[in-house]
């Protein structure tokens, strides 16, 4: 053994090392393949490595082939030959991504396939957040992240992450966004449900008719289009999986307006609370809300009888009261953020609303199964009620997000549509939604691009061409 391989082996086409701010370094693929190679069948120290450390198949030229079909599909980079000069920084993202789909037993490139390229869309897919599914695919595109980020100038990352929050962050940015946009109709039409919901659907359609600007720009250095690219995934995903989960959640049959029949129901509170209550008033919070149904259950089970034609007894609503609360928890969620579940904010429309909403399911047992790559037998279910998991507690929610996120945004929908239904203003949640689908889609258009300039640009696009059609929407439905 020479002193030569006793010294320690330094990687050359590692992120963090042999730094190439200037972008002009070079290497090959023939180099690349000799750096895999070496560190197959050799320790640091340049020592033969164990036959338990290497499974003695050389890395070929073709082996990479995975790699370049996935880089050919989301960034337009060719294989190139084996001696042809490659910048440093395109062999370091090669060796990344062939290292770490080699060392992991979830196929990363269909990990990262995605829903607006025939990969299968999933409500479980995160980078920077700590979920209690899905771990080992958050660990890896996690991985991937903060190596690739070791390299992509400070101030174009500072960009990237601003951009692309978060995807509950950023729909918190959109939900905002729309506030601004629909400004003019809730204006124009203020308490006139129906002629909002009017103003909304012209909108909707209006939101569907758009075409993104395509841009033509200078393509970006591959570790920075790849750690954009895997930036935008969550997003992507969410907006692939959540037109599904909406569809899955239409409610079947009718529901009958009952809002005289809450009325009453609220007046005969008002008796008991000494304090006048209508539909709307907050009666219980999140924590209060089991009580709230144990002392009322009987005029309840009449409400939700004549709601949605579904025979309920006491009995039935002490049985799915843990369910509503947590439909109740998801709702306080949106409107409210993470705050105290003894706050008192849920009215009786909201009760019963929550209480419809499990019965409904009951009845029509729709099923739904989370996905994301690499779950194992045991962590499929196909039943909805039974994923809520009936033996925790609705409190746990905000601690330990136990419950699937697409059974959770199912279930928040039906309670909507069931909130609107029963106080009589159906139409607008429809139209509402209509919209919000066309935004978030036309909002993922946005997001075709691995550069943060252009994926901003065509944001700021369909910002301004909502906000100008919002305006004409609220005019011409005023019209009619």
């Amino acid at each position: 053994m020479t002193t030569k391989e006793r010294t320690v082996y330094t990687p050359r086409f590692d992120f963090g090392s042999n730094l190439d701010p200037s972008g002009k370094q070079t290497g090959t693929v023939k180099e690349l393949l000799e750096e895999l190679n070496y560190e197959k069948f050799k320790t640091i120290t340049g020592t033969d490595a164990k036959k338990s450390d290497s499974n003695g198949t050389s890395i070929t030229y073709d082996s990479l082939d995975g790699v370049f079909a996935f880089l050919g599909e989301v960034a337009d980079v060719r294989k190139p030959k084996l001696a042809e000069d490659v910048p440093l920084s395109t062999l370091k993202t090669i060796k990344l991504l062939y290292v770490t789909n080699d060392t992991n037993d979830t196929q990363l490139f269909r990990l990262l396939k995605s829903p607006t390229r025939g990969g299968k869309p999933t409500l479980e897919f995160y980078t920077t957040e700590t979920a209690s599914r899905n771990q080992k695919g958050i660990a890896i595109v996690d991985h991937l992240l903060s190596t690739l980020s070791k390299e992509v100038d400070p101030f174009v990352l500072r960009r990237i992450d601003t951009s692309f929050l978060t995807y509950p962050k950023l729909l918190e940015c959109i939900a905002r966004e729309n506030i601004e946009i629909l400004e003019p109709i809730y204006i124009r039409h203020s308490g006139r449900s129906n002629s909002i919901a009017e103003a909304l659907t012209y909108l909707a359609e209006a939101v569907e008719r758009y075409t993104h600007k395509s841009n033509d720009a200078p393509s970006r250095p591959l570790h920075e289009a790849i750690y954009t690219y895997v930036r935008i995934l969550p997003f992507l995903n969410f907006v692939g999986e959540y037109q599904k989960v909406i569809e899955l959640s239409q409610v079947d049959g009718q529901v009958n307006t009952i809002k005289d029949r809450i009325e009453e129901f609220c007046r005969e509170l008002s008796g008991t609370l000494g304090s006048i209550v209508h539909p709307l008033t907050p009666v219980a919070s999140v924590e209060a809300f089991p009580k709230f149904v144990d002392t009322n259950a009987l005029a309840l089970a009449k409400l939700i009888e004549d709601a949605t034609g579904i025979a309920s007894e006491r009995r039935d609503l002490l049985k799915i009261v843990n369910a509503a609360s947590k439909v109740l928890c998801s709702y306080v969620h949106h409107e409210w953020g993470v705050i105290s579940l003894d706050t008192k904010n849920i009215s009786a429309a909201d009760c019963i609303a929550a209480l419809c909403a499990i019965r409904h399911q009951q009845k029509v047992k729709t099923n739904y199964s989370a996905y994301w790559l690499g779950q194992t037998q045991a962590e499929k279910g196909t039943g909805v009620l039974r994923q809520m998991d009936d033996e925790r507690s609705a409190q746990e929610l905000f601690e330990h997000d136990y419950i699937p996120h697409g059974i959770n945004q199912l279930l928040f929908s039906r309670f909507n549509q069931f909130y609107m239904a029963i106080t009589g203003i159906p139409n607008r949640y429809e139209a509402w939604m209509a919209y919000q689908l066309a935004r978030l889609n036309k909002y993922a258009d946005c997001y075709l691009s691995n550069d943060v300039a252009v994926c901003d640009a065509a944001v700021q696009d369909l910002y301004d061409y909502c906000s100008l059609e919002a305006v004409r929407a609220a005019e011409l439905t005023a019209q009619v």
